[in-house]
């Protein structure tokens, strides 16, 4: 009961928020905006979403290829597509991402250590986000430095990404949590904990290809952030790329808390609130923020095309 009483309250957060945005909004300037949209640069932007696919793509094939496993792209972009389509369709971006260990245990024979590979290429992605949003934050004028909240979430992950940084690089502090949580006495839970640091150690073995990760993942938010940018310029709201750097990220990061349904309500929430800040109004920032998410489930229908087309049997369970 637990599972559908949360999607429900997610539910309910993400049109409580929508309802509230749509009913104080100008709704005819917003509509206005979307309609005067230039489709040229639409094309370029769901271009760059092609783009951020490949990228995701390859870091994945990166990170199996150092823990010695041969990963055909052709079959990891398949893959990808149909966990994108998940993640936007589900309910979390967990769908997605049990997708991907399902696939890729295919290829490394071990559901635990492709859970272990997927975690390290969502801890790179999140890693890039921080990445830059610290750089635009630091290099960006005073009145992005005092977006909403900027200062106390750069703080905290700041302090999150040094103790993930602590535990890769100082081998046997995990283990020692582990001891000290009593994890290690339960049998079944030791097992898999050894496959994780099985792989973790080979990626402190292999840092120049975890490097390399890392900087696709940071070339890859990059286009992400340009998307956006994009459909910013599509819809002809100037908004500055400087800010596009901060906003994005900070937005993102922000939606990985689980009070919503993939984010809605509470993405365009962050974004009017950042809009303001920059003086530019809340009906630009809601067409920003409603076209932008809407192109990326609209592109990622995608995924539905290549899970039946191979046949992929149930959608998979999120929590």
């Amino acid at each position: 009961m637990k599972k559908p009483a949360l999607l429900a309250a997610k539910l309910a957060v993400s049109l409580a928020l929508l309802g509230y945005l749509l009913s104080t909004t100008d709704l005819a300037a917003t509509s206005g905006r979307v309609r005067r949209g230039d489709p040229l640069l639409l094309g370029a932007a769901a271009a760059l979403y092609a783009l951020i696919l490949a990228l995701s793509t390859w870091r994945w094939r990166l990170l199996l290829e150092a823990q010695g496993y041969d990963a055909p792209l052709g079959r990891l972009s398949a893959s990808y597509l149909v966990a994108t389509f998940f993640n936007n369709f589900l309910p979390s971006n967990i769908g997605g991402d049990i997708v991907r260990v399902r696939d890729s245990s295919q290829i490394t024979g071990s559901t635990t250590a492709s859970v272990a590979v997927v975690a390290v290429d969502r801890i790179l992605g999140f890693g890039a986000l921080y990445f830059l949003a610290v750089v635009a934050f630091v290099s960006g004028g005073p009145v992005l430095r005092e977006l909403a909240g900027a200062r106390a979430l750069i703080g905290g992950l700041g302090i999150v990404f040094l103790m993930l940084a602590y535990i890769f690089f100082r081998p046997g502090t995990a283990r020692g949590l582990m001891a000290a949580s009593g994890l290690a006495r339960i049998p079944w839970a030791r097992a898999k904990f050894e496959v994780v640091q099985a792989a973790v150690h080979v990626y402190r073995e292999e840092l120049p290809a975890v490097f390399t990760a890392f900087g696709a993942s940071v070339a890859l938010q990059s286009v992400v952030v340009c998307y956006f940018y994009t459909v910013a310029q599509s819809l002809r709201i100037p908004l500055s790329m400087s800010a596009c750097f901060l906003m994005v990220p900070l937005n993102i990061l922000i939606q990985t808390v689980p009070i919503s349904f993939n984010g809605w309500g509470v993405r365009e929430s962050v974004f009017i609130l950042y809009f303001k800040q920059v003086g530019l109004p809340k009906e630009s920032a809601l067409a920003f923020s409603l076209v932008g998410a809407g192109l990326i489930v609209l592109l990622s229908l995608s995924g539905a095309v290549v899970w039946t087309s191979r046949g992929a049997g149930e959608a998979p369970s999120t929590t």
